[in-house]
């Protein structure tokens, strides 16, 4: 039951952080997308199938935090969740010292089809005219991508690191649970 709480609040702060803080710091709005490397993070540990609840707990909050059609983030964290494990599962069971590489590979891939799956469901969105304002289309430009992708290889060691420290913490309660 803890081990719950602490995802959920760990999904809660990284939208807090992102929605709230990196798109008002960093150049244009386009910030690292932590959540996105959280998801990174899961599938490549714990794998697609066991994730798949918190990746979707984590597009539909970010979802309400940033006023997208619920379902948006939730498909596009979903299908390349799934791209990542497709890819994870091939080339992670090398030796260890082809981890971090892969990892950055899998961050670059990422960011690429998060990117061209939003712009594809809000195009869409627009066709279809389900969303209130025309004026929320997204732009993707190479240069907004190139930033994303920069930002997102920039913070994922940081993220890694982090979330990394989280699995001892709740592997040290989970054993202090079972003595």
């Amino acid at each position: 039951m803890p081990q719950k709480v602490i995802i959920f609040l760990i999904i809660f702060f990284a939208v807090i952080l992102q929605s709230a803080v990196f798109s008002n710091v960093f150049f244009l709005g386009t910030g690292p997308n932590i959540l996105l490397l959280f998801v990174v993070f899961l599938v490549s540990r714990e794998g697609f199938e066991k994730a798949l609840g918190k990746i979707i707990l984590a597009g539909f909050i970010l979802d309400l935090a940033s006023f997208y059609p619920v379902g948006m983030n939730v498909f596009s964290f979903a299908a390349t969740a799934f791209l990542v494990s497709f890819f994870s599962k091939r080339f992670l069971t090398v030796s260890s010292g082809w981890h971090m590489p892969v990892l950055f590979f899998l961050v670059i891939l990422s960011a690429l089809a998060n990117e061209l799956l939003l712009a594809g469901l809000f195009q869409t969105a627009v066709y279809f005219k389900s969303l209130p304002q025309i004026d929320l289309i997204f732009s993707l430009t190479l240069s907004v991508l190139l930033k994303k992708i920069f930002l997102n290889i920039l913070f994922f060691p940081v993220v890694y690191f982090l979330l990394l420290k989280n699995e001892k913490f709740l592997s040290l309660i989970a054993r202090k649970k079972m003595s």
